[in-house]
């Protein structure tokens, strides 16, 4: 049975069909070894049942006809039945046992039921009258206390097989479809996972499979990772296309400069030539390095090897860097710190976080103004704010500032030297030390970006 279906309806109907029987077998051999003897109205309504057409029986037709009904009686339900006239004398031509006529004395004496719970049998007494007034005693033998035969015989001839034939329908039934609803969603988990790894990345199953089963968490998980793995692909496709396009430009003025750099050329054109090749060249050079260093930190490859170091001396270097750099744009960077802060990480990739942010604040600042860099601290994290004053960017831009090769505008991102790779190296550093980065426009004008770190 190697169909999941198939073991779980027939595990089910197996054991369901097993307690039933079991339990309709029990009552039945329980109530055929343990009939309520004690209870007189039972009693008297058996003894009314079968004396009523016992004594019917001799009446009309005589003493033939009530063995006959005697051994119907019989074959039928298991049950003995003799009839005694009001002296006490057994109504039939079988042989009667003493101790069934010492029983039917005593019932005709004490006017009650009797039962010796003596012998093979459990035997019932009792004084019955016709519709006339004339007593009778009718003894009723109960089956045997292993009653198998008789079982048999209400399986193939009574209603108790219609019993167990309905059952068993109505089981199958029932175990079909609790089959069906626990294998359902695993069929549709598995069409699920065909079709994903048939290439269709956009394949969903959590609305199809509703509730808080743990089948239905499984969808969710399976909706999660196949978001997550469309995710990755999605930015694979994108970062191969965007470096496609990146070093299509730079090879196309490598191309045109070698042209000018060939020795028939004119000497000052070879010499801006030469010049342009190795600048395209530091640039690819320099691109390359930052999409080796985004890769690992985006498959987690990167040792983060945390050690405890100043961070407000980290920025205070930084931002010297920084300033010097600035004084040809005519800018200043300024640094404010409020207590002296260090942090439990890797100072080499958060040295290369801030540094990707500050300087792409001096970059984008506007000539002869300010670049603030604040650090400050609370008792559960520490926030970093890089303040300029460019022009910001526009608001449906702001989400998209962390992505690999993203530009808000690409001519002066060219013109800066920009790849478009630092912002998304320091949202992957940042968030690799359990932090987070945020970019946002200032209301006086300029961009602000806010780095939060945990304190360690």
């Amino acid at each position: 049975m190697r169909s999941l279906f198939v073991k779980f309806f027939l595990s089910f109907l197996l054991i369901i069909i097993l307690i039933s029987t079991t339990g309709i077998l029990l009552t039945f051999l329980r109530d055929q070894q343990f009939p309520p003897l004690a209870s007189q109205n039972f009693a008297r309504r058996a003894i009314a049942d079968y004396g009523r057409e016992a004594i019917k029986a001799y009446e009309d037709e005589g003493m033939q006809t009530l063995d006959e009904y005697a051994e119907d009686l019989l074959e039928k339900s298991g049950i003995h039945i003799i009839l005694f006239d009001a002296n006490g004398q057994a109504l039939t031509r079988r042989r009667v046992p003493r101790r069934m006529q010492h029983m039917a004395t005593r019932a005709l004496r004490s006017n009650e039921v009797v039962s010796p719970m003596r012998g093979e049998r459990n035997w019932l007494a009792g004084p019955i009258k016709n519709s006339t007034g004339n007593r009778y005693v009718v003894a009723i033998g109960l089956p045997e206390k292993t009653p198998v035969r008789h079982l048999l015989r209400n399986l193939t001839r009574g209603f108790l097989g219609w019993q167990l034939l309905l059952l068993l329908a109505i089981t199958a039934v029932g175990c079909f479809f609790l089959a069906r609803s626990l294998t359902a969603p695993i069929s549709r988990l598995r069409r699920a996972t065909r079709q994903f790894s048939a290439g269709d990345l956009t394949t969903r199953i959590g609305s199809q499979i509703k509730g808080q089963t743990e089948l239905a968490g499984l969808a969710r998980d399976f909706d999660d990772m196949a978001g997550h793995i469309e995710d990755l692909i999605g930015a694979q496709k994108r970062l191969l296309r965007d470096i496609s396009h990146e070093l299509r430009s730079p090879l196309a003025r490598l191309g045109v400069a070698l042209e000018l750099a060939r020795p028939d050329g004119n000497p000052v054109a070879r010499h801006k030539a030469l010049q342009r090749i190795e600048l395209e060249a530091e640039r690819m050079n320099e691109m390359i390095g930052q999409l080796l260093s985004l890769t690992r930190l985006e498959a987690d490859v990167c040792q983060l090897e945390r050690k405890p170091f100043n961070l407000s001396g980290l920025l205070e270097r930084l931002v010297q860097d920084a300033d010097f750099e600035a004084k040809n744009r005519r800018c200043r960077v300024m640094l404010q710190i409020s207590d002296a802060v260090s942090f439990n990480g890797s100072e080499k990739l958060l040295s290369r976080a801030l540094e990707n942010v500050i300087r792409n604040a001096v970059k984008y600042t506007a000539i002869e103004s300010n670049i603030n860099v604040e650090l400050t601290v609370t008792t559960q994290e520490i926030c970093v704010h890089i303040l300029d004053q460019g022009p910001g960017v526009p608001e449906e831009s702001l989400e998209k500032l962390f992505d690999p090769f993203y530009r808000v505008a690409d001519a002066r991102d060219r013109q800066s030297g920009g790849t478009g790779i630092g912002l998304a190296i320091a949202e992957r550093a940042i968030k690799l030390h359990g932090g987070s980065i945020q970019a946002t426009n200032r209301p006086e004008g300029g961009l602000a970006v806010e780095i939060r770190l945990p304190c360690s």
